[in-house]
C-alpha cells in the first residue's frame, strides 16, 4: 500500500506540474484523494490479481505461460481505471450522472492507453524479468501510467477541464 501510495503521490505530482503546469496553484487535496484510491482500492487489487494469475497459471515465465498472464491481466485492467474513476469521483462527492457520462465518455480512451502500456509491460515483467526486479520495472512505468491516469480523470480524455 505504501509503495502503491507513493506511486501515485509521484504520478498525481507529475500531472499536475509537468503537464498541467499548475506550479503554485497545485491541488494538494487531489493529489491526497489520487493517493488514498491507489493505497487502498489498486493497491489490494493488483496484489490479489497478481497472485491469482500466479495461482493459476504457475510461475513458469515460457512464451506462452506469459501470453496466457498478459491476457488474463488485461481483461481484468479495465475494472482498476474504472474503479478509479468511480473511487476519484466519489470522494469528490460528483453527482452519480457525472460518474456515469466520464465512464461512457473517457473510460474507452482511458482503456486503449493503459493497453498501450501495460499489455508490452506485463509481457516484459512476466517472461523477461526476475521476479526480485520486477516491483522497479512496474512502479517506474506506474508513475508514468498514473500520471495519464488522474491528468484523465481529473480533466477528461480530451485534455479539458472535465463539465459532462
Amino acid at each position: 500500500m505504501v509503495t502503491t501510495g507513493t506511486v501515485f503521490f509521484l504520478g498525481d505530482m507529475l500531472s499536475q506540474q509537468i503537464i498541467e503546469k499548475k506550479g503554485q496553484d497545485h491541488e494538494l487535496e487531489r493529489t491526497v484523494r489520487s493517493v488514498t484510491v491507489g493505497s487502498f482500492y489498486i493497491a489490494p487489487l493488483v496484489t490479489y490479481l497478481y497472485n491469482f494469475v500466479d495461482k493459476v497459471f504457475g510461475p513458469s515465465q515460457t512464451p506462452l505461460n506469459s501470453l496466457k498472464k498478459t491476457g488474463f491481466i488485461s481483461l481484468i485492467s479495465p475494472i482498476s481505471s474504472a474503479g478509479y474513476l468511480i473511487c476519484n469521483n466519489m470522494l469528490q462527492k460528483k453527482p452519480l450522472e457525472y460518474t456515469i457520462d466520464q465512464l461512457k465518455y473517457d473510460l474507452p480512451t482511458i482503456v486503449l492507453v493503459q493497453y498501450k502500456i501495460w499489455i508490452p509491460t506485463h509481457f516484459i515483467l512476466v517472461a523477461v524479468v526476475p521476479l526480485r526486479h520486477r516491483m522497479f520495472l512496474s512502479n517506474f512505468v506506474g508513475v508514468l501510467w498514473t500520471c495519464y491516469l488522474t491528468h484523465a480523470s481529473n480533466t477528461g480524455t480530451q485534455g479539458e477541464e472535465t463539465s459532462l
